[in-house]
């Protein structure tokens, strides 16, 4: 079997907290039934009423404070856990580039 590397294409992110942290990203209660406080997210065990969500080529998904939203060439979104991105993902500096 080969293996392959990724094309070095620089994508934009941004880390979310919040609701209005980043346009791609809606307030979950709005786009899910209604949950209320009681119920906490698995993966970060906060309140679902603190979480997002973010339509994505894979269809929707969940989106917890922290978690980074990333953009592709076409302008696709998908979300990235923090620690997923601190080893997949680097800074983009143009003069590291230039070859």
């Amino acid at each position: 079997m080969k293996l392959y590397v990724k094309k070095r294409i620089p994508v934009p992110g941004k880390q979310w907290f919040k609701v209005g942290d980043h346009k791609e990203v809606y307030d979950y209660l709005i786009m899910v039934e209604h949950q209320g406080n009681e119920y906490y997210c698995s993966q970060c065990g906060k309140p679902f009423n603190e979480h997002g969500w973010v339509a994505t080529l894979e269809g929707g998904h969940i989106v917890c404070p922290g978690d980074w939203i990333m953009t592709g060439v076409k302008g696709e979104h998908w979300p990235v856990k923090p620690d997923i991105f601190e080893e997949t993902y680097e800074e983009y500096h143009e003069n590291d580039w230039l070859a």
